[in-house]
């Protein structure tokens, strides 16, 4: 199990950027990550890792060996998943990601439930708004909205959402002009980018009609929450799903606007890679997810 442990840390190592940091992850001593590295690195005759006083970058072949690790770790624990179904009940822990708005609102209530019918079962869930890497970082469902992002992946529709813009009551008493989306170069655009950046994409109009509008924020955050809430404070006008806005909508905090030129419903998807459709636990908490979001659709008010 030698060269398992290795390639754990390597891949570690590889994800993190530093030894502290991956050492930090792994709950190990720095020191002990630094030894293995150099062991591994003996080991194959090679310089998987180029390490400067700040960071670690990997070489060429380090690149190229990372690729086989993570291959080689995501059969190893497709074997794991394997043998574990032939138990009467599934076991195991589930790691599942979804974005951070629908992860607390909807994600996170409904485990109690999954974990009474199925206690045997550990979930790990964690919130990001930023697209993860089932393989790379050891999901096995990640919740998201927008196409499917890589065709290894199989989806489940977990239901659709409007995509509306909205402003605050006292924003939209302001008077200035919103009658198309051409009008948001003169407001304040509020958005959310996983790296915080001030430019955002924002889609208008269906089918062929649909078309691109390049905003300027007045105000960007790497969380998704963050825009509406700018918006109920009366900041700006913001792009985001229904089910985000739906609530402050019907208190009366926030306005629809520019409802015309909506574009085509987003799906949200549970994906997972399609070798794991043999794992027993993966398929439980799949149809519980579908039959969760078929009872509360995410379109409903």
């Amino acid at each position: 199990m030698r060269e398992i442990n290795e390639m754990t840390i390597f891949v570690e190592v590889a994800a993190r950027g530093t030894l502290s940091a991956a050492a930090r992850g792994l709950g190990l001593a720095t020191s002990v990550v630094s030894e293995r590295i150099a062991a591994l690195e003996k080991r194959l005759g090679v310089r998987l890792v180029a390490r400067t006083t700040r960071q670690q970058a990997l070489t060429d072949v380090g690149r190229t060996y990372l690729e086989h690790c993570h291959l080689i770790l995501a059969q190893l624990a497709e074997a794991e998943r394997a043998v574990a179904n032939h138990r009467d009940e599934p076991s195991g822990v589930l790691r599942v990601t979804a974005p951070t708005p629908l992860g607390r609102r909807r994600i996170a209530p409904l485990l109690a439930g999954f974990i009474a019918k199925h206690p045997d079962i550990r979930v790990e869930l964690v919130l990001t708004d930023e697209y993860a890497d089932l393989v790379a970082e050891g999901f096995d469902i990640a919740i998201r909205g927008g196409p499917i992002p890589d065709s290894s992946l199989v989806g489940h529709v977990l239901g659709l959402s409007r995509r509306v813009v909205v402003a605050s009551p006292d924003y939209l008493k302001r008077g200035l002009a919103l009658a198309t989306p051409a009008d948001l170069c003169r407001h304040a655009c509020l958005v959310h980018n996983a790296d915080a950046s001030r430019r955002a994409a924002w889609r208008f109009g269906k089918g062929n009609a649909a078309r691109v509008v390049r905003v300027e924020g007045a105000l960007a955050s790497n969380n998704s929450e963050l825009p509406v809430e700018w918006a109920r404070a009366g900041l700006g006008v913001a792009q985001k799903s229904w089910w985000e806005v739906a609530a402050a909508v019907h208190a009366g905090e926030l306005s629809t606007v520019l409802e015309a030129f909506e574009p085509d419903d987003v799906p949200f998807v549970a994906l997972h890679h399609g070798q794991s459709t043999r794992s027993k636990k993966i398929q439980l908490f799949l149809a519980y997810l579908v039959a969760d979001f078929e009872a509360r659709p995410l379109s409903a008010p």
